[in-house]
C-alpha cells in the first residue's frame, strides 16, 4: 500500500497531506469548500487503491499443483478442469475494517474517513454489500432512507465490506464487450459456470493481468448483471461468498433481451460442453505423452539400450490404438452432437424469426383492410389531375414572362459582329500609322519625307533601321552631328 501511496503527490507535501489527514468533520462545518474539496481527493484515492485490490482481505493460497496424468479418470480429469482458480483480492469492494491502518502514510493516520465514508454511501459511492445483494426493493428504501435520515447512516454502514458501484459499472461495460466480441454460437458461448466465468473474464477488472478475478469480485458483478437483465444465473448471490462453488453446478447464462431463467435444456447443454472440454484436454495430454515416448524409444536406441526402447515403443503403440484412438473417436461424436445442437437452435431462431414476420404482416393486412382501396384511388387520381393543371398554369406564365431565345441569340452575334468590326478597323490605322513613320527622315538641321537615306557629316539614318511602331518608341534615339 506505500508504495502506491508515495505516487499520490498531494501526500507527498506535509501541508496537503496535514490537512487532508486532519478531523475532517470540524471542516465540514467551519470550512465547507476545503471539506468538499478533501472528500473528493478521498473517493478518488479510493477509488483508485479499490480497483487495484489494495483495499481487500480477500487472498488464499494456491492448492497443490494438478497432475497430468493420462491414466486418469474422467471424473478426476472434469475435477481439475472445473477447479475453481485461486482467489484473489477483491477490486470491487473495500473492507472497511482495516481502511484506517492501511491508509497510514510516513507515521500519519487519517482521521477524518469515518465522515467521507459517511458522504460517500449518502450519494451511492459506496454500498454495504449487505444492501447490495438485498432485494431491489429493500435496497432502495436503504437507500433513500440513508439519503434524507442521517441517523439512518449509521444502521446501514453495519456492513465491514463496502461495494464500489463506479468501478462495478466500468467493469461490467467493458466485460459486456469483451463478450459480444468473443460469441460465435450464443447457444454454447452464452452458458458458463461461475468459475468459467472468473477465468474468462478476470481481465475486465485488470486489462494487463492474465489473473482470474476473485469469488468476491464475480459475484458483484454478477449480481449486477442480473439486475441490469444482462445475465440470469443460478447460483445464489450473497456478500461473503464461499471459495469454491462445487463442482460446476452454478451457471451462468448470459442473455440479450431479458434475464430468462435458466433451464433444464440449458444443464444438458453445458454438461456437453463439460464432456467435450474433458475429452479435448485428454487428447491433449495423451498426444503429448505420444511424442515424449517417441522422443524417449530414439534416445535409448542413440544409448544401445534396446531393451527400454522396446518398452517405450510398446507403450506408445498401446497409447496410440487403445486409448488415443477411443478418445479422438469420442471427441468427434461430441462436437457432431454440438454442431447439431448448435444448428437447431439457428433453425429455432430462424423459424421465430419468420414466426415474428408473419405477425408483423398479418397486422399490416389487418389494416389495409380498413382502407377503402376505391376511394384511395379516385383521390389520388383526382390530386394528380389538379396538379397537372397547376404545372401547366406555371407554364404558361413562364412563356410570357421569359423573352424569347432566338432574339437573345441574333443579339448575340450582332455584338459579336460589331467587336470584330472595331477590331479591324484599330489594325488599319494602326497600319497606316507604320507606313507614315516608315518615310520620316531626319537630318541635324531639317526632316524630309522625299528621300530613303539621309546623310550627316557623321552619321546616316535610313528608313529601314525603323522596323515597327514599338521598336521606333522605344529606339528613338537619333545622332547628332559633332560641332
Amino acid at each position: 500500500m506505500e508504495p502506491f501511496l508515495k505516487t499520490v503527490a498531494e501526500l507527498n507535501n506535509p501541508d496537503q497531506r496535514a490537512f487532508l489527514y486532519s478531523d475532517l468533520h470540524r471542516q465540514k462545518i467551519d470550512n465547507p469548500d476545503g471539506y468538499k474539496e478533501a472528500v473528493d481527493f478521498w473517493s478518488r484515492l479510493l477509488n483508485r487503491a479499490c480497483q487495484r485490490g489494495l483495499l481487500s482481505t480477500t487472498a488464499h493460497t494456491a492448492s497443490s499443483a494438478d497432475s497430468d496424468n493420462e491414466d486418469d479418470d474422467e471424473e478426476d480429469v472434469l475435477d481439475r478442469i472445473n477447479k475453481p482458480p485461486v482467489d484473489m483480492p477483491s477490486a470491487l469492494t473495500i473492507d472497511r475494517r482495516l481502511l484506517t491502518l492501511r491508509l497510514v502514510f510516513r507515521g500519519d493516520t487519517p482521521m477524518g474517513l469515518d465522515s467521507v465514508i459517511e458522504d460517500m454511501q449518502r450519494t451511492g459511492v459506496l454500498v454495504p454489500a449487505d444492501d447490495y445483494f438485498a432485494p431491489a426493493l429493500r435496497r432502495w428504501a436503504s437507500w433513500l432512507a440513508a439519503r434524507f435520515l442521517p441517523q439512518a447512516i449509521a444502521a446501514r454502514g453495519s456492513s465491514s465490506v463496502l461495494v464500489a458501484t463506479a468501478s462495478v459499472q466500468e467493469v461490467a461495460t467493458r466485460l459486456l464487450a469483451a463478450h459480444r466480441a468473443r460469441v460465435s454460437c450464443p447457444l454454447t458461448d452464452n452458458i458458463m459456470s461461475v468459475d468459467d466465468f472468473r477465468r474468462t473474464y478476470g481481465r475486465a477488472l485488470a486489462p494487463d493481468s492474465k489473473a482470474p478475478m476473485s469469488i468476491v469480485d464475480a459475484h458483484v458483478l454478477l449480481k449486477y448483471l442480473v439486475d441490469t437483465r444482462h445475465a440470469a444465473t443460478s447460483a445464489q448471490l450473497m456478500a461473503h461468498p464461499p471459495e469454491t462453488t462445487g463442482r460446476g453446478t452454478d451457471l451462468v447464462k448470459f442473455v440479450s433481451t431479458s434475464a430468462l431463467a435458466i433451464t433444464d435444456a440449458d444443464f444438458a447443454t453445458y454438461q456437453v460442453l463439460c464432456t467435450h472440454r474433458m475429452l479435448a484436454h485428454q487428447v491433449s495430454v495423451l498426444e503429448t505423452r505420444v511424442s515424449d515416448l517417441d522422443a524417449e524409444v530414439r534416445q535409448a536406441l542413440c544409448r544401445q539400450q534396446r531393451s527400454i526402447a522396446a518398452a517405450r515403443l510398446r507403450l506408445k503403440r498401446h497409447i496410440e490404438s487403445n486409448i488415443l484412438t477411443k478418445r479422438v473417436a469420442a471427441l468427434e461424436t461430441v462436437e457432431r452432437v454440438l454442431l447439431q445442437l448448435q444448428q437447431t437452435r439457428s433453425d429455432l431462431q430462424l423459424m421465430q424469426t419468420l414466426s415474428a414476420g408473419t405477425t408483423a404482416l398479418r397486422a399490416l393486412n389487418d389494416e389495409a383492410k380498413e382502407v377503402d382501396q376505391d376511394s384511395v384511388a379516385d383521390a389520388w387520381e383526382e390530386e394528380a389531375m389538379r396538379a397537372a393543371e397547376l404545372g401547366a398554369a406555371l407554364d404558361d406564365v413562364q412563356a410570357v414572362v421569359v423573352p424569347d431565345d432566338v432574339d437573345v441569340e441574333d443579339e448575340l452575334e450582332a455584338l459579336i459582329a460589331m467587336d470584330i468590326a472595331s477590331k479591324e478597323h484599330a489594325n488599319d490605322d494602326v497600319d497606316a500609322l507604320a507606313d507614315s513613320i516608315g518615310k520620316v527622315e531626319i537630318t541635324g538641321d531639317t526632316v524630309s519625307t522625299t528621300g530613303d537615306v539621309v546623310t550627316t557629316d557623321d552619321t546616316v539614318a535610313t528608313a529601314d533601321t525603323v522596323t515597327s511602331t514599338d521598336e521606333q518608341q522605344d529606339n528613338n534615339r537619333v545622332a547628332v552631328p559633332a560641332e
